[in-house]
């Protein structure tokens, strides 16, 4: 099972610089609130670094393959739960 790290856009996008903009949306993230579960390698904390004043991060438990579906995740955390 690879580590896993979920991030959160806290901040609005409207006064960053292109830069920052950019590793933003290259994270994945669009919207403020939006949530992105991602693969933790080194040039994703990297990216991270670079604008860890916008994003919440904190560590993720799950299988890889449910990355890229929130609801998917969602459903495997209540079942755990349960």
């Amino acid at each position: 099972m690879a580590k896993l790290i979920k991030i959160k856009l806290m901040r609005s996008l409207s006064k960053c610089e292109p830069r920052q903009l950019a590793t933003i949306l290259g994270l994945g993230l669009k919207k403020r609130e939006q949530t992105r579960i991602v693969k933790d390698t080194l040039p994703i904390r990297g990216m991270i670094m670079k604008v860890q004043h916008m994003l919440e991060v904190e560590g993720f438990e799950g299988d890889d393959s449910l990355r890229q579906s929130t609801r998917r995740i969602r459903k495997a955390q209540k079942e755990q739960r349960k």
